[in-house]
């Protein structure tokens, strides 16, 4: 979802773009947008000095690209990491890279799809001043650039940033089930919720998809808020933090997507918080397959 959104940015605003993805169909919107599509990863990486890597995980980047790199020439080449890994995930990456002459930093972005399509996504630098300045206009044409410190620590950023969106849903979703249970209108808890200094933009962005209980479309689906919990639970435990409530975010989060919703939006666990095994109405959305 965010690479195409990255990708029509940057063909947006004239820059030249190889593609690659394991499904290929999903490189149409940006083949008709004016991008070459290229039929491997090492042919994609070749075309360019340039190579951004929007992946889900960091599985996906050893499966796509450093699975290939027997057969791709680096040096002159830069690696740009823009999707949600852990810290040792990247530093991992950056050694590879690196070991093969080629020149790797990271810059996981916090935005939606509107805000990559925009330019005005948050772009969180992990590398040197001199990758900045050499990658200037792409990354400022993306939104506004953040340098962060070395390798890995703009990643551990990002996480702790999406920690946020997990907690705040989750605590959203219990607030509102309360008030749904106890009899009180829901418009009069949000009315005083937004003149409180407790309303957090989230919460009027994603009220829509629960008030419809509709989370198809989604800007960032459940699994993928997982897959960081399970990253952040990670880097955590290794800083020596209490896990304590994390653990159950992480749970209700397995719940979720067990249920079925794992590829609708986040904000579906909404529906495992207030409505699960309580009513015969699941959730709407193309994927959902919730059966309370």
């Amino acid at each position: 979802l965010m690479g195409t959104a990255i990708g029509e940015r940057l063909l947006g605003l004239g820059h030249q773009l190889v593609v690659y993805n394991r499904t290929a169909e999903k490189t149409t919107p940006l083949r008709t947008r004016g991008a070459v599509v290229a039929p491997t990863p090492v042919e994609a990486v070749e075309a360019s000095p340039l190579t951004i890597l929007v992946l889900a995980h960091a599985q996906a980047i050893h499966e796509v690209l450093l699975s290939a790199l027997d057969r791709v020439r680096l040096e002159g080449k830069t690696i740009l990491q823009m999707g949600t890994i852990g810290r040792e995930e990247s530093q991992a990456i950056h050694q590879v890279i690196t070991c093969q002459a080629g020149d790797y930093f990271e810059a996981p972005v916090l935005g939606s799809l509107a805000e990559a399509r925009a330019g005005k996504l948050l772009v969180m630098v992990g590398g040197t001043h001199a990758q900045v300045d050499r990658w200037h206009d792409v990354l400022h044409d993306l939104g506004e650039v953040f340098m962060v410190g070395s390798i890995g620590q703009a990643a551990t950023l990002k996480l702790a940033l999406n920690q946020l969106i997990a907690s705040h849903m989750t605590a959203f979703s219990l607030s509102l089930g309360l008030v749904q249970r106890s009899g009180i209108p829901e418009e009069l808890f949000l009315e005083i919720l937004r003149r409180s200094a407790l309303m957090a933009p989230m919460f009027e962005k994603k009220w829509p998809k629960i008030w419809a209980r509709n989370y198809a479309n989604p800007n960032f689906p459940t699994r993928h808020l997982l897959k960081d919990v399970s990253l952040i639970l990670q880097a955590a435990r290794s800083a020596q933090l209490d896990t304590t409530v994390l653990e159950a975010i992480h749970h209700i989060l397995q719940q979720t997507v067990e249920q079925g919703l794992g590829d609708l939006d986040y904000s579906s666990l909404y529906e495992m918080m207030v409505h699960a095994g309580r009513d015969g109405e699941g959730p709407h959305g193309e994927g959902g397959a919730f059966n309370a």
